[in-house]
């Protein structure tokens, strides 16, 4: 799992979530995961074990009860009272850091060297275009558009693909890749664009 920017203070934010057990309040694994995630600390199970470990051999009594409820707590102490505003905020903190990473992750799909295209990435630059491919790249097509595009056989060895899309180099570069055998047929100013997109990386190579 990759590392986030708070893993150094994951040992810490641990120690916090601990002093708010006590005999009569226990956190589960899980709840620890997830009151981590606040932080922007993301760990694996194996970690916060280890984790436990350090803290216990610097003198903290920490406890696993087992049943129902169950989890870890620090022994000889009470918990503290949550207020109902605290509670609250805390699941609100949790939501945001997740939507947080489902839009990295998003954002990451779509700024990413992987020609596959994600119908759940969301742009508002997207556009229905309209593909005319040759039968013999139907596989890769299909393979790349899977079920939402809508296909349509055109004869003569050809069919049509009909797809919302943005025009990213991504997007560009698998068309690059398909050659002749894809054309954007509509809408026109699309096709332009791609035309423009071809010229300039040709310039690149001018006079080579």
């Amino acid at each position: 799992m990759p590392k986030s920017n708070n893993q150094k203070g994951k040992i810490l934010y641990l120690e916090r979530i601990l002093h708010e057990t006590g005999e009569d309040r226990t956190v589960t694994m899980q709840e620890i995961l997830s009151e981590l995630l606040k932080y922007g600390v993301t760990a694996e199970r194996k970690s916060i074990y280890d984790d436990m470990e350090v803290l216990r051999s610097f003198g903290m009594d920490v406890r696993y009860r087992r049943g129902r409820p169950g989890g870890y707590y620090l022994a000889g102490q009470k918990a503290p009272e949550k207020t109902e505003t605290e509670s609250k905020e805390a699941v609100y903190q949790v939501a945001e850091v997740q939507d947080a990473q489902v839009a990295e992750k998003q954002e990451a799909a779509i700024s990413g060297t992987v020609w596959k295209f994600d119908p759940g990435v969301r742009r508002k630059d997207m556009k229905t275009l309209k593909l005319l491919c040759g039968n013999s790249v139907k596989k890769e097509v299909q393979d790349y558009f899977g079920d939402f595009a809508q296909y349509k056989d055109k004869g003569a060895g050809y069919f049509t693909a009909s797809v919302q899309v943005a025009e990213t180099p991504q997007f560009y570069g698998w068309l690059t890749a398909m050659g002749h055998e894809v054309h954007i047929a509509k809408p026109k100013k699309a096709a332009q664009a791609y035309r423009d997109y071809l010229k300039g990386l040709a310039k690149e190579y001018k006079g080579i």
